[in-house]
């Protein structure tokens, strides 16, 4: 199956993933050079097949949606990093989404 992987879908969906990743992490370096650095380190959080695979993605791109938020503060790698962190830890998603909450509640 190796052979035919890239003629699947996944990876058609996984690559223009990949490139919306790289080009965002491009994007924020020219400004915030540590940010850039961040949003390349949150695609640990992608891993697996599957279920733990789905998941994952669903973290990379919670964790990411929260950089319009933090858009211009000068402490928004630092933000990004607590995030990622968050979401490594927590299975079940509840320090992932009290992070998310609390930086809603400053901004």
């Amino acid at each position: 199956m190796k052979r035919w992987r890239r003629a699947l879908l996944r990876h058609e969906q996984e690559l223009k993933h990949w490139s919306l990743w790289l080009d965002l992490a491009n994007k924020h370096r020219n400004e915030n050079y540590a940010l850039g650095v961040e949003i390349l380190k949150c695609r640990r959080l992608i891993k697996g097949y599957g279920d733990t695979h789905a998941r994952g993605q669903s973290k990379f791109d919670q964790v990411l949606h929260m950089l319009q938020p933090l858009e211009g503060r000068q402490d928004a790698a630092n933000w990004i990093a607590r995030l990622r962190e968050a979401a490594l830890k927590d299975v079940d998603g509840s320090k992932l989404e009290g992070t998310i909450k609390t930086i809603h509640s400053f901004v």
